[in-house]
């Protein structure tokens, strides 16, 4: 009885007929009913190779540190192939896979310090969540301090876990 409620967590959101047994797992099992989240390598910004490998690196550290949350960990998903799909084929593979939300970023070369864009697009209606703009801040997010990437990580968080529920 309880792989078909799993199966049914696994894949996302349940439908609304789902039997009250399924629907009392939601309090056990709160992280297998939320949307997948896919980190994508963050793109360049022209054809400079150098923003291009700050983007895979900044994505890589952004998708360690959210790793890194136990409340995170189970809706975190390697989103290499991702990045490697047609955009046309994005939203479909989304679908299928139940990722909810994708993290995305591009590298701008602007002055001797490179800025950084990151965006949190929720993928049900492809609407962007969160973004900010780090003028500057790329080799912030790289620092070994690792504060300004805490912060990124602590926002992103925010976002995605659900709010605390009032009963």
């Amino acid at each position: 009885m309880t792989a078909p409620v799993f199966a049914a967590f696994a894949r996302g959101p349940l439908p609304v007929d789902t039997a009250p047994h399924a629907l009392q797992a939601f309090d056990v099992l709160p992280s297998l009913w939320r949307p997948l989240v896919a980190v994508l390598p963050f793109t360049a910004s022209g054809d400079d190779a150098s923003l291009g490998l700050l983007g895979s690196e900044l994505a890589d550290r952004l998708r360690e540190q959210l790793a890194r949350d136990p409340a995170l960990q189970p809706i975190l998903i390697s989103s290499d192939f991702l990045a490697k799909a047609p955009p046309h084929a994005l939203e479909l593979i989304c679908r299928e896979l139940g990722v909810g939300h994708l993290i995305s970023g591009k590298c701008h070369g602007t002055g001797d310090q490179p800025s950084v864009y990151v965006e949190l697009t929720d993928t049900r209606d492809w609407h962007i969540r969160w973004a900010d703009f780090y003028g500057g801040g790329a080799s912030a997010l790289l620092a070994e301090d690792g504060e300004a990437m805490a912060r990124v990580v602590q926002e992103l968080r925010s976002e995605l876990l659900p709010r605390t529920r009032r009963r």
